[in-house]
């Protein structure tokens, strides 16, 4: 199972490389945001990224954010898609009866020589039946909001693997612990190390938490609105010293780096440490429950 860190900042993955060479690091990027560092990504810096997969930017079309068309996506892809692992459909039509408008797209990305990998919406009526049918493709990716419950994104996950188990499945927005270590989901991708940042969080795998998730979330200063009631304070978090160690070790960071200046570019390193450590912890914990890793 690999783990994507969604829209990453060139700057943060360069530095990110800096301080762990040796780690697999693994990018999706989204034809909606960031176009002036797209090539940096793909070409300038390409050695420093294990795999980049490619988000067609539907998501921000549907919520508004984008402008984003089929032909400019289908015209982007023709030159830049072979620089990317995978990418996905431009499946602008998120609700569980969006299928006619996706697989429209879907088909003609494909009449126009692309292979995206096509996105289900809906885990209970004959999409997954269709693609898994088809018997054209290798990857499929879960993407209705459906998995946001874990009943009903096993049964998505089950639906598929009973029909070909041979096919892979990436679940867009997910990176749930306890969830991707009972589901041979093969690739997952996550905004949360940005976001936990940008509200002031830090994300920390406490040996001494007696969970199997032994994820602490930890609050150390900034924007207050909407935090997690279950988080620590930095300042008052039972176990600060054992924190402050592994900060220090890993990133020579001081608690004072992560106040000031560049207070959430630092953050956003130590949660990207956090999310990359922990695909290794889902797999091993696979391992050991004869979960397939794909």
């Amino acid at each position: 199972m690999k783990t994507f860190h969604a829209s990453p900042s060139l700057k943060v993955v360069r530095r990110y490389h800096e301080l762990f060479p040796a780690d697999e690091l693994n990018v999706l990027l989204s034809l909606a945001f960031n176009e002036a560092e797209r090539e940096g990504f793909l070409v300038q810096y390409r050695n420093i990224v294990a795999e980049i997969i490619g988000d067609s930017g539907a998501w921000s079309v549907a919520m508004g954010k984008s402008t984003l068309t089929l032909e400019a996506v289908i015209n982007f892809l023709l030159l830049w898609g072979n620089k990317f692992d995978r990418y996905f459909n431009f499946d602008t039509d998120f609700s569980t009866r969006g299928f006619g408008n996706n697989i429209n797209n879907q088909l003609e990305m494909e009449k126009r020589g692309l292979v995206p990998i096509p996105v289900v919406h809906n885990f209970y009526n004959f999409e997954i039946d269709y693609y898994v049918r088809s018997r054209k493709y290798d990857w499929l990716a879960l993407g209705s909001k459906q998995s946001s419950n874990f009943r009903h994104l096993k049964h998505a996950v089950d639906r598929i693997k009973k029909g070909n188990p041979a096919i892979k499945i990436h679940w867009f927005g997910g990176s749930t612990h306890d969830w991707l270590i009972q589901l041979p989901i093969a690739s997952c991708d996550t905004t949360s190390w940005a976001k936990s940042g940008a509200y002031g969080i830090i994300k920390y795998w406490n040996p001494r938490n007696e969970e199997l998730d032994k994820t602490d979330y930890i609050y150390v200063g900034g924007r207050m609105k909407g935090l997690d009631t279950s988080a620590y304070h930095f300042v008052t978090y039972p176990f600060r010293k054992d924190l402050e160690a592994y900060l220090m070790t890993n990133f020579g960071f001081r608690y004072e780096d992560l106040c000031g200046y560049d207070d959430k570019f630092n953050m956003q390193l130590v949660n990207m440490k956090y999310y990359t450590d922990l695909e290794r912890r889902i797999n091993d914990e696979r391992r050991k429950r004869n979960i397939p890793l794909e």
